[in-house]
């Protein structure tokens, strides 16, 4: 088979025959070959990887019906006349039972002559011309004139090859730079801005209409922690050669929006210099560092409440075991007790809080396995209220559930946690005391809500927004003499979620909170 002679890949990937007007260079050689070998008609084609065939990339004085009847010599008739020593014969011989083509001035085509179109490194097709079937066929002395036009139709088809395959390049990075999340943005030699992606603009408030052709030192305006101007001073196309080197550089800035947002950004640039270290162009990436710095002072938050929480309790138990521990003193069996209690609640104290960060780890993970069992929510309410009551007498607690409230289905020990939360922050943010309430309802479509109401110091309406965030704890005076670390309510979000259900909160500074579980119909199902 002639398969293992053509190798190349192709110019145009599955059938080119639909695609013969699309190179007027190519038709235009094969013209000027038809007018010098005295023929009718003439093609090219190329070989497909993906189709395992040749495809028709280029014909003159035939039209795609007359192609068609011409395809099934592409197979292997025509390519192994190319490769032969006479490289000319009859259509009429090579392929007897196929009707033959006819050409667009109405001619009956018989005589074929073919040869292959060779670049430096491969072949890349082959290129055949008809002539009518009254004419005389091919001799040796046309083959070389032949070739002559197949040197110009391989470069036009490496060239067609070349710039498919340079446009498939520039939209894969066009897409690249549309989609992504970072600013970008480039500039040329004399730092204008070329182009700007769609993150850009949205970093910017800005349409890409306003910096296209500006001086980027105009148009973007960068500065410094300080307020100091990054450009033109510090700007990576102005180094001196000896830094140049050095083609990546990141620069830390502040980016301000048309609405007067100020954004601290992370500016990485990449500079494309000539041999002579001159720049030429650069790319800019522009990332927002304000989840970054969110997370920072995460971190520092949660290592500061982790070491304030911890060290209230080893210092309560390091005491009591100092006191205890010592020779010369005689303790009754009372202070015996009262110490060994105290030592008792603050390590439950500590479990409880490493329980929770532990929990809250998997919750974030999706790593936590949960049971599926239907659970009656007024028992677990009525459990968590029964202990609580025992470690709280200023509180009024109250619980209340209809009869028929139907089970939801769901892991009993995570929905307890959830109802512990509520409760126990019920009781933390009413310091004065007063009533605590649990009670639950149909929602009136299948589903169950469980709300948990204290008449406490309430929560600020900007505020209600982040509580359900990890380590966010309360600005009101009370929380900060409450002792957590701001993940109750987001285990209690978390959980709610992995339920198919919601949490939601009503409050007013003053006048107490009210947060409601929402189970949908057939909860328990994971959304």
């Amino acid at each position: 088979m002639v398969n293992r002679n053509f190798n190349s890949n192709p110019s145009r990937s599955g059938d080119g025959d639909a695609n013969v007007e699309l190179q007027p260079g190519l038709v235009g050689i094969l013209r000027n070959a038809v007018r010098a070998l005295g023929g009718s008609a003439a093609v090219v084609a190329t070989w497909d990887d993906a189709a395992r065939r040749f495809v028709v990339t280029g014909a003159y004085g035939l039209d795609s019906p007359q192609i068609a009847r011409i395809r099934p010599l592409l197979n292997e008739a025509i390519p192994d006349l190319a490769l032969s020593r006479e490289q000319f014969a009859l259509l009429s011989a090579l392929f007897p039972q196929s009707a033959l083509p006819v050409s667009t001035t109405g001619e009956m085509q018989n005589p074929v002559m073919a040869v292959p179109l060779h670049t430096a490194e491969e072949t890349v097709g082959l290129i055949f011309v008809l002539r009518s079937s009254d004419a005389a066929n091919f001799s040796q002395l046309d083959p070389p004139v032949l070739a002559a036009f197949a040197e110009q139709a391989a470069i036009a088809v490496q060239s067609a090859r070349l710039a498919h395959l340079f446009n498939q390049e520039r939209q894969r990075v066009e897409s690249i730079l549309e989609g992504s999340a970072d600013g970008i943005y480039t500039v040329d030699a004399v730092r204008r801005i070329v182009s700007v992606n769609p993150a850009m603009e949205r970093l910017l408030g800005r349409p890409r209409e306003e910096l296209l052709g500006r001086p980027c030192a105009v148009a973007l305006n960068w500065r410094d922690q300080e307020g100091r101007p990054v450009c033109p001073g510090r700007c990576p196309m102005l180094q001196s050669a000896g830094a140049a080197a050095r083609n990546v550089t990141e620069l830390a800035a502040t980016a301000r929006s048309r609405n007067g947002q100020r954004t601290e950004v992370a500016l990485v640039y990449s500079v494309v210099r000539s041999p002579e270290l001159a720049p030429l162009n650069a790319v800019v990436n522009v990332r927002d560092m304000t989840r970054v710095r969110e997370m920072e002072d995460m971190r520092s938050t949660f290592l500061s409440m982790l070491g304030h929480q911890l060290q209230t309790p080893l210092a309560i138990i390091k005491g009591y075991t100092n006191t205890l521990s010592r020779a010369d003193a005689q303790w009754d069996a009372e202070t015996l007790r009262r110490s060994f209690e105290a030592i008792e609640e603050e390590t439950d104290h500590m479990s409880r809080l490493m329980n929770r960060l532990l929990l809250a780890s998997r919750l974030e993970t999706g790593e936590l396995p949960m049971s599926r069992e239907q659970v009656h929510l007024a028992a677990v309410a009525e459990k968590v209220v029964g202990r609580m009551q025992a470690t709280s007498q200023k509180h009024q607690f109250s619980v209340c559930f209809p009869d028929d409230l139907p089970p939801v289905t769901g892991d009993p020990g995570l929905l307890e946690e959830v109802l512990v939360n509520l409760v126990d922050n019920a009781v933390k943010y009413s310091p004065d005391g007063g009533p605590v309430s649990v009670y639950g309802a149909d929602d009136g479509s299948g589903g169950v809500k469980v709300t948990v109401a204290d008449a406490g110091v309430g929560v600020p309406r900007w505020e209600t927004r982040r509580i359900f965030e990890r380590f966010h704890r309360s600005q009101n005076p009370v929380s900060a003499h409450s002792r957590g670390m701001g993940l109750g309510l987001y285990i209690c979000d978390a959980v709610m979620k992995a339920h198919g259900g919601a949490i939601g909160v009503a409050s007013a500074p003053g006048e107490g909170s009210a947060f409601t579980l929402a189970f949908p119909g057939g909860t328990g199902q994971p959304v």
